[in-house]
């Protein structure tokens, strides 16, 4: 899938299929799988608790790359964090996209990558318009990996 490719895109696409090139892209937004489920706003987990899920074809931050990094090939991939906030005052998205990170590796390379996050990572603006830090559980997730961590008030410090 080539989201918005533009004019040039007829030899981007030929490089692509030829195995020139291994594309690292990420979607910038959610396909759903069915046109009708297109919903104005970010579902909440207790709507699939209520079983109203919504099918997704293609989820933000979905993307493909043809190498597995075996090969003989070298290839780009994109690492995306995002953060969870469970609860908080008022209804927060599923995931919010915190860091990201384009790394290049040859055959059978491997890279650590390291996130580093502060107090406004952890923060939402609230409905006094003022950013806002609560306590409660959050979940990191990096490709299939997640860690859960609870916030204490004592960690909150203010600016």
């Amino acid at each position: 899938m080539m989201f918005l490719p533009g004019m040039e895109s007829d030899q981007t696409l030929v490089d692509v299929v030829i195995g020139k090139y291994n594309p690292s892209g990420r979607l910038p937004i959610t396909y759903p799988k069915y046109n009708y489920r297109l919903s104005t706003y970010d579902y909440k987990w207790c709507e699939v608790l209520l079983d109203n899920t919504i099918d997704v074809e293609f989820e933000f931050g979905h993307g493909l790359s043809y190498t597995t990094f075996n090969g003989s090939r070298q290839g780009d991939h994109t690492v995306l964090l995002f953060i969870s906030d469970i609860y908080r005052s008022i209804t927060p998205p599923n995931k919010e996209l915190k860091g990201y990170s384009k790394v290049s590796l040859n055959p059978s390379e491997q890279q650590q990558i390291q996130f580093i996050l502060d107090q406004t990572d952890l923060s939402f603006i609230g409905l006094n318009l003022t950013r806002e830090t609560e306590p409660g559980l959050f979940i990191i997730t990096v490709g299939s990996l997640q860690a859960n961590f609870t916030l204490l008030a004592d960690d909150i410090h203010s600016d």
